[in-house]
């Protein structure tokens, strides 16, 4: 081989790892300036952003330590991607000078692999959610918020760059930095600004009368309230379950329940918290009536899934002293310790049995206090009156403790190990994810229910509680009633004050549709309303505040100016099949299973879809059968009860009219209208824009409204007023007729008729 030869066999085979200048005078093109503007922008924005998720994620360190290991970590992800690159680029040119292509050599020359690697792992750490939804590889993505900022400034450095080589003009330089700059400031006018509500349902114009006589619940009662803490006097993050604490309680062994966590969540979990699964702390803080005019009853509030080290149980605070205001001994329960810290830790629901047990442990330690001698509840606490209430994963660890009290629940918990006089349970925006032993749900046979939700609820987005409230049974339970509560509204976050309206977290709400939220105290000003209701009435038997439940529009003044939606069900109900109805004057009847706004899941009931074109007379027969109305003993006391809801995509019902015929021919008509109005679609857009649908954790693509039925009970009474030889007794015929001059559609469901509240 002859040196010529021996020359261009050596330049085939070197690889260089850096770009080299693709232009005679040295200067390097525009499209390398411009890649490696991007690349720059897109590291240093990566670098801010990872490092500023100090504020949403505390790991227990000092915050600028926390802030500088995120930065790290976000460069450490794009430099792994440049060594990734750097080795292939290596790889490719041995294989290229093996298989002797210089074409190859040369386009690794001008592709310089620093920022190339670098954009590949910035693509794949922006694009992660979109490439694995629904993974725990998503929780380890920047929220969405994030991944635009990075491009934002990745594109702005890149056109800066383009802006200042050599030769360019100042309209030219403008022209580069002027799009970017806008662009930038549009984008932050977006975040900032809250949302939009053109769409928002208007809360119909009714001329219903408040009726109610009784005390607005909404307002504090007559009692001065007093506070304590307790807890196992070990607790390193709060003094007040620790060394500070009122009374000391002992800790529990739960890992029967829910063993803890592997690994370096393990690790971590008993590093910051001081325990493992086996020494779980009983910790709550108390809001009491002053006085020795007990025994009060109990109301245990337990928070939800949260960042762990972020407190969640403080944020009830405003219930339990208003509560407490009201003759109840209210604690908000600490199980912080149970909670997230995404990525670290994931319960994904194991540990639900585990949260509605440790409830149950804290009323054993309150029975301890109530009979014991030398506390402040000796004597004063009545266990027979018991409700749990909890908030999102909370609530549905309520609903599984009240059954945990009275069923036993296979290879988990023996009910004769509790007893309580659980009375009711108020799940506040609850999940419904966790199926116990054989298939167990809960059905709440000894208990009341109170579902208390927001339609625009951007975290529990689906009315996962209506599965609850449907599966309930009155069976051992024969004074029994359960409710619905729906704040149109409201969101998830604001039931409690420590997490506001963030459904999505400290970034990811931003994206957030915030526009038509209630404020915060308005409401909590519904919560306190309608939870105090379902109290006095679950624990003080005053009957009288079901009504607010059964017929909302007669306490008005006690309520946000939104929409509402209630629905109410006793034990007592005389339930009305439609199996035989008829449909007359053009109607279509079709008997349709409720699904959540998701489209898929069942809401565990059924109601009748009713519709009608323009021009017809339509009408909606329910015949029944003498032995019915005869067993029933109808008189004016009693109420005839059904729930009605608009149907999504169908023309809202304009107006209805009840007719009640008698066996022997007697007639009465009255309009909805005099007892309450239709309610119209209500849609929910719980993001600003439709295509962050299912990215990083915010809501799959749904329909916006929810089907949520409205009870109405029109009392015999009014019947008979207005026609006063119609005789209830005689009842044979339910009809319902639609105003037909236009076309409309409408579920109906839950028909009956209601004996009197005793």
């Amino acid at each position: 081989m002859n040196n010529q030869q021996e020359s261009e066999s050596n330049s085939v085979a070197v690889v260089p790892t850096t770009a080299q200048p693709d232009q005679d005078n040295g200067s390097p093109s525009a499209w390398l300036v411009a890649l490696r503007g991007l690349a720059t922008g897109v590291t240093w924005a990566t670098i801010l952003v990872t490092a500023s998720l100090a504020l949403e994620i505390d790991l227990g360190l000092p915050r600028l330590l926390v802030a500088a290991i995120g930065g790290f970590m976000g460069f450490a992800f794009l430099a792994a991607g440049e060594g990734l690159i750097l080795l292939l680029w290596k790889l490719l040119g041995a294989l290229f000078a093996r298989l002797d292509l210089a074409r190859g050599t040369q386009f690794l020359e001008h592709l310089p692999p620093v920022p190339v690697g670098r954009l590949l792992a910035a693509f794949v750490f922006i694009a992660g959610d979109v490439l694995w939804p629904n993974s725990f590889l998503q929780s380890i993505f920047l929220p969405v918020v994030g991944e635009m900022a990075i491009v934002l400034v990745g594109l702005t450095v890149m056109l800066v760059a383009l802006a200042r080589m050599n030769g360019r003009s100042r309209p030219a330089q403008l022209a580069l930095v002027g799009p970017p700059i806008l662009l930038t400031l549009a984008f932050v006018v977006w975040v900032v600004n809250p949302g939009f509500d053109h769409y928002v349902a208007a809360l119909p114009e009714t001329a219903v009368t408040p009726t109610l006589t009784i005390d607005d619940p909404g307002q504090p009662g007559p009692y001065a309230v007093q506070s304590l803490s307790y807890g196992s006097g070990q607790n390193r993050h709060r003094p007040e379950f620790g060394s500070n604490a009122d009374l000391f309680t002992p800790v529990v062994d739960g890992s029967a329940l829910f063993g803890g966590y592997s690994g370096l969540s393990d690790t971590y979990h008993q590093w910051y918290w001081g325990f493992d699964f086996r020494h779980l702390p009983l910790n709550g803080t108390v809001w009491y009536p002053a006085g020795d005019d007990g025994p009060w009853p109990l109301v245990l509030v337990v928070h939800g899934n949260h960042t762990m080290t972020r407190p969640s149980d403080p944020g009830y605070a405003y219930l339990g002293e208003h509560l407490a205001s009201h003759g109840y001994i209210t604690v908000s329960v600490d199980q912080n310790f149970l909670n997230g810290l995404t990525p670290l830790i994931n319960p994904n629901y194991a540990e639900m049995p585990l949260r509605a047990w440790l409830l149950l442990q804290h009323l054993h330690q309150w029975q301890d206090w109530q009979e014991s001698p030398g506390n402040p509840f000796t004597g004063q606490v009545d266990l027979e009156r018991v409700v749990l209430m909890g908030h999102s994963r909370g609530g549905e660890a309520a609903t599984w403790a009240a059954e945990m009290n009275w069923r036993d629940l296979t290879g988990l918990t023996n009910a004769a190990d509790f007893g309580f006089g659980v009375r009711g349970v108020v799940g506040i925006a609850p999940s419904d994810a966790y199926t116990g032993p054989n298939g167990q749900q809960p059905l709440l046979k000894h208990t009341n229910y109170l579902l208390l939700a927001a339609g625009h609820d951007a975290d529990t987005y689906l009315l996962n509680g209506q599965k609850q409230y449907n599966r309930l049974r009155f069976s051992e339970n024969p004074d029994g009633f359960k409710a619905v509560a729906y704040i149109y509204q409201g969101n998830h976050g604001q039931f409690n004050s420590l997490w506001g309206n963030r459904d999505r977290g400290l970034y990811n709400s931003w994206l957030l549709n915030r526009g038509p939220l209630l404020s915060q105290a308005e409401q909590q000003q519904a919560a306190r309303a309608l939870i105090t209701s379902f109290l006095q009435a679950t624990l003080q038997d005053e009957v009288a505040y079901r009504e607010l439940f059964r017929n909302p529009v007669t306490a008005v003044a006690w309520l946000p100016q939104s929409i509402i939606v209630t629905q109410y069900q006793d034990a007592s109900l005389h339930k009305v099949s439609t199996s035989g109805a008829a449909a007359e004057g053009g109607l279509s009847a079709q008997t349709e299973t409720l699904k959540l706004r998701d489209g898929e899941t069942s809401q565990s009931s059924q109601a009748v879809r009713l519709t009608w074109a323009a021009g017809s007379q339509p009408q909606y027969t329910i015949t029944l059968s003498p032995d019915q109305t005869a067993a029933w003993n109808l008189t004016p006391d009693h109420a005839l009860t059904f729930a009605l809801a608009s149907v999504p995509g169908a023309p809202v019902a304009a107006d209805l009219n009840i007719t009640l015929e008698t066996a022997v021919g007697e007639s009465v008509q009255l309009p909805l209208a005099d007892f309450g109005p239709i309610l119209p679609l209500l849609p929910a857009h719980l993001v600003k824009a439709n295509w962050l649908s299912g990215l990083s954790g915010f809501p799959a693509p749904i329909t916006p409204e929810e089907i949520v039925l409205q009870s109405y009970s029109l009392p015999l009474a009014a019947f008979q007023a207005a026609n006063p030889t119609w005789q209830p007794a005689q009842l044979q015929t339910i009809r319902f007729q639609f105003d037909g001059a236009t076309a409309g559609a409408i579920y109906l469901g839950e028909v009956g008729v209601a004996p009197p509240i005793d």
